[in-house]
């Protein structure tokens, strides 16, 4: 090769004008504009992703065999709509809310779904409809009073194969959630029982599985026919008393010794306008009516607190009680508009261990006013219609500032015996000394509702500020850097248990509850080494206002609480 071709292969090339660089650069940035997987040069091609625009119905409470109609803005690719949850390609998923997190839907979007979730899935038929715009999910029988959640997974896709997209626009799983109602009304129970009725009985409550309407002479009756002098619906509409009208000759309002069938038909509706499922049932009445008198067993007795009072007395057969309440007035009742009166539950089991059968009757007073004298008449109407009376005044007073305020049920391996180390603490958060001797803490065991109690011996007077440890005689002070001052040594009080929570309640003298441990009702299980405090001394007694001892300070007897100083952890 020659000098002069090596000249001429490395000659350079011409400069191009401004004009013509910009006209190059504007085709490199048009170029590299055009999405991947796209052709050039093809305007006609759909890239608009498929989303949704309406979902029927759109309630958030629907019926238990509701099919839903979901509207996309352009047809799908029916080969993309795949309901099968073993399947490879799974796009429609109906299942419980609860088992619908993250990782499920990231499991939806990354088929198949794991074998977990394939098993608690609802097994749902799809159809798309009017031109593969609409998709139809019917998932046939759905559980009542339950909430689900529909998803539509990110893979559904247009004919043109544009992923499913949200209200922006990005690729996204479409989410649905509603709840099912309570599905056709039934007859949830009745009080007829499985003996002979006898032939007198006026009274019959019929159960409801949610709240119905149009319960009436003409949608409830018996067979053969007895005159129906009312029927009474609860408040809540979930329940109704049946009352026979009296008997025209002798005792009996059922002719004696026939069978005869209680009967409720579909026009007793919902709220949803579903009927009622019929229901019968049928019974026997005996020969004989039944005219034992019907009575108060006992005392009466009203245990009044600050703004709420209860009620309690004991009757010798099953009965619904009612009771009206007011401000005595010189012996007269004056409701001043307080409810009067109060329907209590109907008592038909006897109280465990009466020799002859009582049955208890508890009934709750509220919205009554500190420092007020209240007269109570309790009123208990028996099956065929005996009433039993009694009265009891109670006077309504300011409560002490005395809190359960600590429980320790599980103390640490390390500290010996368990017995000798679990404490209740009281605590004084008042201004003035509270005597406590003949107060009461009971402990009660929620699994069968056995009660333990353990009096407070006299001469136990608690100082503004102070705390009191209810534990053992064995109680070991030192393992908790305790006084011995503030612990009320028992040779024998009530153990708490490990294994399940327990309920603590705290009483006066006179038996006002003063004050208990998450309500009474506690759901608050032990905890190895840490006790259970409450978060203030004055904060109400509600689960809520209870949370374990800090690690980091530990337990507290004889002292405030940690979580009181710096929270719960």
């Amino acid at each position: 090769m020659t000098v002069e071709h090596l000249r001429r292969r490395h000659r350079r090339l011409p400069v191009p004008s401004p004009a013509a660089r910009l006209t190059l650069a504007l085709s490199t940035l048009a170029i590299a504009a055009v999405p991947l997987g796209c052709e050039l040069g093809d305007p006609d091609k759909d890239r608009t992703p498929p989303r949704v625009v309406a979902i029927s119905p759109a309630d958030p409470i629907v019926a238990i065999d509701t099919r839903f109609a979901v509207t996309f803005s352009e047809a799908l690719d029916s080969a993309t709509v795949d309901a099968d949850p073993r399947s490879e390609t799974v796009t429609v998923v109906l299942a419980p809310r609860d088992l619908v997190t993250s990782a499920f839907i990231s499991d939806l979007n990354n088929p198949p779904l794991i074998e977990s979730r394939q098993d608690n899935v609802v097994v749902i038929d799809v159809e798309l409809r009017e031109r593969n715009t609409v998709l139809e999910v019917d998932p046939g029988a759905l559980l009542p009073n339950t909430a689900y959640t529909l998803l539509l997974g990110s893979e559904l896709r247009d004919p043109a194969q544009n992923p499913l997209v949200d209200a922006v626009g990005l690729k996204a799983t479409f989410r649905y959630e509603f709840v099912t109602d309570a599905g056709p009304p039934e007859v949830a129970g009745t009080d007829i029982g499985t003996g002979l009725v006898a032939p007198n009985r006026r009274r019959f409550t019929v159960q409801f599985n949610q709240p119905v309407s149009n319960v009436t002479t003409s949608t409830l009756r018996f067979s053969p026919e007895v005159p129906i002098e009312a029927i009474l619906m609860a408040a809540d509409r979930k329940s109704a008393v049946v009352l026979l009208a009296p008997a025209s000759n002798g005792c009996a309002r059922f002719a004696p010794d026939t069978p005869h069938t209680l009967e409720v038909d579909a026009g007793v509706v919902a709220d949803t306008a579903q009927p009622l499922d019929p229901f019968t049932a049928t019974f026997t009445t005996g020969s004989a009516c039944d005219l034992v008198a019907h009575r108060v067993v006992g005392a009466i007795e009203g245990v009044a607190g600050e703004v709420s009072a209860t009620v309690r007395f004991s009757t010798n057969k099953p009965s619904t009680t009612f009771v009206r309440f007011g401000v005595d007035n010189g012996g007269a009742l004056d409701c001043l508009g307080l409810p009067c009166p109060v329907q209590g539950p109907s008592v038909r089991t006897p109280s465990p261990g009466s020799t002859p059968p009582s049955f208890l009757h508890a009934l709750q007073l509220n919205g009554l006013t500190v420092g007020v004298q209240y007269r109570a008449v309790v009123s208990a109407e028996d099956d065929v219609g005996g009433v039993a009376s009694a009265q009891v005044l109670f006077q309504t007073a300011p409560l002490p500032k005395i809190a359960v305020n600590e429980v320790m049920g599980n103390p640490a391996a390390d500290l010996g015996s368990e017995n000798d180390a679990e404490y209740i603490e009281l605590h004084n958060f008042g201004d003035v000394a509270e005597d406590l001797s003949g107060w009461r803490v009971d402990v009660r065991k929620l699994s069968d509702s056995s009660v333990c109690t353990a009096t407070i011996a006299s001469e136990s007077v608690l100082p503004p500020g102070g705390f009191l440890l209810v534990a053992r005689s064995s109680f070991k002070e030192a393992a908790y850097e305790v006084d011995a001052s503030v612990v009320l040594s028992k040779t024998s009080t009530c153990g708490l248990l490990n294994s399940e929570a327990q309920g603590v309640l705290l009483k006066d003298p006179d038996g006002r509850p003063v004050s208990s441990f998450a309500g009474y009702a506690s759901v608050i299980a032990s905890k190895d080494g840490r006790s259970v405090e409450r978060t203030a001394p004055d904060a109400p007694d509600l689960q809520t206002s209870f949370c374990y001892s800090r690690t980091d300070t530990g337990p507290s007897p004889g002292r405030q609480n940690g979580v009181t100083v710096s929270g719960c952890q």
